[in-house]
């Protein structure tokens, strides 16, 4: 029997009709009961997406809707340092760092104008200050002449270790540090070079002189890479990069002083074999992204802060996910506060290990109990980081690995920045030079180690004077 629910009831006379029509009601109400189940489960999925944010997703925090801070209440306190804190000064520099020093006498005696004796040093006072800041230029005058003997003219050539550019090493090597550690375009360079040197270079010479700086550095950055490539422990992520308008990916493999920025097409697993090495044997530390699974997963250390974001989106629905969701948050904080204190020092790593069994048995119970779950989502999640359980807890036996890829995200967030005030790279020229400086920066904020050195020595091995310094630690 077909209903129209737009007529009146219909009126049934015999017992057959009856039955007739609650079948065709039955039938009916089933269709409509699957109907709202998958609009229920397509809205849920569209909330869930609309409330996604960084605390449940790889979405970075700047992307995070807007929402104005709550209002702190009043503490009482003034601003500024609060009485009876510990006071903080500057600690003067050894006399062998002085350039200058004035000695001070004191004036005659205000009360009785006599000369005063000195009878010794009350204060040592110090002013730092810059002196007038002039470029050095050097000629160089090449001369021909003709050969005495045979009359062969013959020309003068420049000195080894001297470029035929103009710029000399030490001023590549502003322009280098500049723009890599301090993030200035190419046009605030030229105004940086002209206010503090008075040199005036155009924007195409710079450009000219970062091409420059990357062929300097091509063989200390691939010394480090392959330093990398062999470490014990290597941290890797990757986070998107615009090429001429084109999406491309920077890569990071890092280790805990080395890091070293690939930019390439795709953030394909071949990709990630040209960043780690085809023959990587180390600890790889990542998230779950997927171009890591050819790494085996007893090579690998997931990263537990993904992995907690991924437990607060299984937390924020509804049902046994929500359940489940919260007891894996609450274990893994527990894990972290032992962590932590182990990192500190304040637990040691015997009473860690005897509390972790317990943890570990928790958590992958939940995760099958997950796996397990109606939900389609929560399911797959726990499906998949089942799959990868050797990778969860390669910290707790291996010396030098960490719970999270902290490190990793902390070293790339240098990138992240410089590209959300540049236009990108608009040639792989560009490209090049922009992994090199972002290796040796990167490398040499890790060591504490002055990137202008570094530069500078570069360029000058690069041009035949000296050796090359290196990123890899002695």
């Amino acid at each position: 029997m077909d209903i129209d629910l737009s007529q009146p009831a219909p009126r049934v006379r015999t017992l057959e009709e009856a039955q007739s029509l609650i079948d065709a009601l039955w039938a009916l109400a089933q269709t409509q009961a699957r109907q709202i189940e998958a609009l229920n489960q397509r809205i849920a999925k569209l909330e869930e997406r609309l409330a996604t944010n960084s605390r449940n997703s790889s979405t970075p925090p700047s992307a995070d809707p807007h929402r104005p801070k709550a209002k702190r209440s009043p503490t009482g306190k003034k601003r500024g340092a609060q009485p009876g804190h510990a006071g903080k000064a500057r600690t003067l520099l050894p006399p062998d760092q002085v350039t200058q020093a004035h000695d001070c006498q004191p004036a005659p005696c205000p009360g009785c104008g006599a000369a005063v004796k000195i009878t010794g040093l009350i204060a040592r006072h110090q002013v730092i200050d810059l002196p007038p800041m002039a470029p050095v230029v050097t000629e160089y005058r090449l001369f021909a002449g003709a050969c005495r003997g045979c009359g062969r003219m013959v020309d003068a050539a420049l000195p080894p270790g001297v470029s035929h550019r103009m710029t000399g090493p030490r001023l590549l090597a502003v322009i280098g540090t500049l723009g890599g550690v301090y993030h200035l375009s190419k046009r605030q360079t030229q105004g940086v070079l002209a206010d503090l040197f008075g040199i005036d270079l155009s924007v195409g010479a710079i450009s000219e002189g970062e091409s420059e700086i990357g062929h300097a550095l091509d063989g200390i950055v691939a010394e480090a890479h392959a330093h990398v490539q062999a470490a014990a422990v290597v941290h890797a992520d990757e986070t998107g990069h615009k090429q001429c308008g084109a999406r491309h990916w920077m890569w990071l493999v890092a280790t805990q002083c080395v890091a070293v920025f690939l930019i390439a097409a795709t953030r394909s697993a071949q990709a990630a074999r040209t960043a780690l090495g085809t023959t990587f044997a180390g600890i790889l530390v990542s998230d779950r992204y997927n171009a890591y699974a050819w790494v085996d997963a007893q090579h690998r250390q997931l990263c537990w802060a993904h992995l907690m974001r991924d437990f607060t989106k299984i937390a924020e629905r509804s049902g046994a996910s929500g359940r489940i969701g919260d007891e894996l948050i609450a274990a893994t904080q527990r894990m972290f506060a032992c962590w932590h204190r182990v990192r500190d020092g304040t637990l040691r790593r015997e009473a860690f290990g005897i509390q972790m069994p317990f943890l570990q048995h928790r958590i992958q119970t939940l995760l099958r109990e997950g796996a397990a779950c109606r939900h389609a989502e929560t399911a797959r999640t726990c499906r998949n980081i089942l799959n990868l359980r050797c990778a969860l807890w390669t910290f707790l036996t291996t010396p030098g690995v960490e719970p999270t890829n902290n490190h990793a995200e902390r070293t790339l967030r240098r990138f992240v920045i410089w590209r959300k005030i540049s236009f990108g790279t608009q040639s792989p020229r560009g490209s090049r030079y922009v992994e090199r400086i972002m290796t040796v920066a990167g490398s040499c904020r890790l060591q504490g180690r002055n990137v202008l050195c570094i530069l500078t020595r570069a360029i000058q091995a690069h041009w035949g004077h000296g050796t090359a310094p290196s990123l890899v630690p002695a």
